[in-house]
C-alpha cells in the first residue's frame, strides 16, 4: 500500500516507477532526473554522501539539479546553492464543483506544446519544456484560438498526481479559469483512483486561496533548491 512518504520526495518516487520512462538514472540507481526537455527536477533516495555523489554524476560537472523535498540538507563542499525557497504542499480532500463557464475545456497534447510553452513563459507558473506535455494529461482553454489558461499533471508518485503549470493569461483573469483548469487536471487524477496534490511558493496568497477554495488543504511545508554541482 502506498504511503504519504512518497510525497516527501515527489520526483524520486515518480521517476522510480510511474514515470520511469521519462527518467535518466545514475549508474548506481540512487539518483534520478527527468530527461532534458521534460523538466528540471531530480530525486535522490537519500541525501547522504553517496546520494550527493550520485546526483553530481547524474547532472555532470557544473550541472544544475533542482530538488523538491520535505527537507534539503546543506550542500557538501563544491556544490553551489543558486536558489533555496520554501513552498507549501497541498493535498486534495474534497474537490469542489467547477465554476460555470461558457469556455470549453480542451485536453491538450503535442500539437499544443508551442502554445503551452508561450503561455508559461508569459505567466511564469514554473518550468515547462518542449516535452513537458508528456508527463500526464494537460487541459486548457482557448479564446479566439489563443491559449489563455492551462493546468496539468507534472509528477506522478505512486498513488498521487501533482497538478502543476496552473496559469491564466492576464487578458482572461478574473473569470474563474484558474479554478476551471485546476479542477480539470485534479479530477483527471482522481478519476483514475489517485489523489491530487500540488505545490505553491510560500507567500503566493492568491494561489493558496484558489487551491483551498477548490478543495485542497495543506499537508506540509517543503523546500525547493536549485543547486550547481562541483565543476571538477
Amino acid at each position: 500500500m502506498t504511503g504519504e512518504y512518497v510525497l516527501d520526495d515527489v520526483a524520486h518516487h515518480a521517476l522510480e516507477s510511474p514515470q520511469a520512462h521519462l527518467a535518466e538514472v545514475s549508474a548506481d540507481g540512487r539518483a534520478r532526473r527527468f530527461r532534458p526537455g521534460v523538466g528540471p527536477f531530480c530525486g535522490v533516495e537519500h541525501l547522504d554522501d553517496g546520494g550527493w555523489r550520485a546526483l553530481a554524476a547524474l547532472v555532470g560537472p557544473g550541472g544544475v539539479a533542482v530538488l523538491l523535498r520535505g527537507h534539503v540538507e546543506p550542500t557538501p563542499d563544491g556544490w553551489t546553492e543558486l536558489v533555496r525557497e520554501p513552498a507549501v504542499q497541498y493535498v486534495a480532500t474534497d474537490l469542489a464543483e467547477a465554476p460555470v463557464t461558457r469556455d470549453e475545456v480542451l485536453e491538450l497534447g503535442a500539437a499544443d506544446s508551442t502554445d503551452m510553452q508561450r503561455l508559461v513563459a508569459e505567466t511564469e507558473p514554473g518550468p515547462f519544456g518542449p516535452e513537458s506535455h508528456l508527463t500526464g494529461r494537460w487541459f486548457g482553454v482557448r479564446r479566439e484560438g489563443r491559449l489563455v489558461a492551462l493546468a496539468g499533471e507534472r509528477m506522478r508518485p505512486p498513488g498521487y498526481g501533482e497538478v502543476s503549470g496552473v496559469c491564466v493569461d492576464p487578458s482572461a483573469r478574473g473569470s474563474g479559469l484558474g479554478a476551471v483548469v485546476t479542477l480539470a487536471a485534479a479530477r483527471a487524477i482522481a478519476e483514475r483512483g489517485d489523489t491530487p496534490v500540488l505545490h505553491v511558493r510560500e507567500g503566493n496568497e492568491g494561489a493558496e486561496r484558489l487551491y483551498r477554495r477548490v478543495g485542497f488543504e495543506v499537508r506540509r511545508h517543503v523546500a525547493v533548491a536549485v543547486l550547481r554541482s562541483p565543476r571538477t
